[in-house]
């Protein structure tokens, strides 16, 4: 096989591909992050830069070191104990895992929107009144902003208002929306929110962002959780208190991270979200260029971050990725869980959500499909991507 391309494009849903900014952040000199009061000022002047971007003006707010899985599992590990019942929004494969993590501590995970048209539509806030109405003993709810294996955007601030209406905590991974979606932390009267360092911030995995509302304070202290790595009050007693770390932090990926911030911050967060929009929409007119069906069931319910669609049948997702890596240098993803081999995705998220990256990356899945004896017209799929950025 020829390879066509000298530079690739990693067009998937996180990790992402890093800008030239943030990997000079990553060759920054490392000192010792416990003692330099330097790297202590960048991590602070990082958590300011965050609670902009997240409109956090009341609570706290944390960058831990660890993969975003860490901060799903602290946020659960935190404000569960055994027998407290949550409520899981499983419209999606993150959405569902939610179940796992709290069966793991104890708790009696609930689920619901977990049918097949759920996964390919918005949480329904109807739905979650109704059962939080029903089961009254329901302490915590559990949502995914943005579900990236389906490619599905629930509406935080509708849920949010439903969720505080019946006095339920309210835990929320943003890990894929963060950067690239209005993520408004007080508007939508979230509890505790979970980002990622990997996806639309565009800086390499090894971060969890942390954001804690003053009433999730007070469910941690309830349950008053016993172990040290996850345990959210040793942050506040040790970081906000005495100005120490619990734990050695990876300075480097903390320049990259402000770094990233800063790039935003400097575009813009109006013109940031707008992008992402436009992304998303040149994708779904990809997509019907090449007769290829979007998993949202309408645009309405898809991720500006990440668009998800079926593969054609009869040919092999598996095949169709590697050709589009291995000869014309773009990565995309497929999917998981129940939607492995079903779906394929294309990320764009942070420095991907542009008309270069996304004509790249619809061109080339339109040229391998065109290897496997798709019938395709290539020119057709640039033309309605450039119709959207015209």
């Amino acid at each position: 096989m020829v390879k066509l391309y000298t530079d690739r494009f990693i067009m998937t849903p996180g990790p992402t591909e890093i800008p030239y900014r943030v990997k000079l952040a990553l060759m920054k000199e490392s000192t010792n992050p416990d003692l330099d009061p330097d790297f202590l000022r960048v991590y602070n002047e990082t958590r300011e830069k965050l609670k902009h971007v997240l409109n956090v003006r009341e609570g706290s707010i944390y960058v831990m070191t660890g993969e975003a899985m860490l901060g799903l599992e602290a946020a659960i590990a935190n404000t569960v104990k055994d027998g407290t019942r949550v409520l899981v929004i499983a419209n999606g494969v993150f959405g569902e895992g939610f179940a796992d993590l709290i069966k793991a501590y104890g708790g009696e995970p609930l689920i619901v929107e977990n049918c097949e048209e759920c996964w390919r539509r918005s949480a329904d806030p109807s739905v979650i009144d109704r059962e939080l109405e029903k089961h009254r003993d329901i302490e915590v709810v559990t949502l995914v902003h943005c579900d990236t294996p389906s490619g599905i955007l629930n509406n935080l601030v509708e849920v949010g208002k439903v969720v505080r209406d019946h006095g339920s905590l309210l835990i929320v991974d943003a890990v894929s929306s963060i950067g690239g979606v209005p993520v408004d932390f007080d508007k939508a009267e979230v509890d505790i929110l979970i980002g990622g360092s990997q996806k639309a911030l565009n800086t390499p995995p090894g971060l969890t962002i942390m954001a804690i509302s003053e009433r999730a304070w007070d469910r941690i202290e309830k349950i008053n959780y016993r172990g040290f790595y996850l345990d959210l009050k040793t942050w506040r007693d040790m970081l906000d208190n005495r100005g120490i770390f619990p734990y050695t932090m990876c300075d480097v990926l903390i320049y990259a991270l402000n770094e990233s911030i800063k790039m935003i911050m400097e575009e813009g967060l109006e013109n940031v979200h707008r992008r992402h929009l436009l992304a998303m929409k040149a994708s779904w007119r990809a997509l019907e260029a090449l007769n290829l069906n979007p998993y949202p069931s309408s645009m309405n319910y898809s991720s500006p971050t990440v668009t998800a669609f079926e593969p054609p049948k009869g040919i092999n997702s598996e095949e169709l990725r590697k050709i589009i890596w291995e000869k014309y240098g773009v990565m995309i993803a497929g999917s998981w869980g129940r939607l492995m081999g079903k779906v394929l995705r294309v990320g764009h998220m942070g420095v991907q959500a542009s008309r270069t990256h996304v004509l790249s990356a619809f061109t080339a899945l339109a040229r391998a499909l065109r290897d496997l004896g798709y019938s395709v017209n290539i020119g057709k799929v640039a033309e309605a991507i450039e119709e959207e950025y015209k």
